[in-house]
């Protein structure tokens, strides 16, 4: 970054920034598998839907909750969650629906 630039933007404005955008990214990218979801139960059919691939996502998410609980890393936690969430829907879903 340019020395006159370096005066006005400060290195804790720019991580203030990056932790809100982190916190915002936490809950919204879980929420990108949504449809999925809703597809799966609307519709009672996970014809395509990989049973292998779901659990796969939901028992690797299970290491980085852990990771982001051993150094305490709120954002990290609270997307690890909802997508343990998602996972474990979908999984269901196509148990019940596969």
């Amino acid at each position: 970054m340019p020395f006159y630039l370096q005066k006005y933007i400060s290195k804790k404005d720019t991580t203030t920034f990056v932790d809100k955008l982190m916190s915002a990214a936490a809950v919204i990218h879980p929420l990108t598998a949504t449809p999925q979801v809703w597809l799966i139960y609307s519709t009672q059919d996970a014809t395509g839907v990989s049973l292998s691939t779901w659990i796969g996502f939901m028992l690797l998410g299970l290491i980085f909750l852990a990771y982001g609980i051993l150094h305490k890393i709120k954002p990290f936690i609270v997307t690890q969650v909802l997508w343990f969430i998602v996972d474990f829907l979908v999984v269901v879903g196509v148990i019940l629906y596969g």
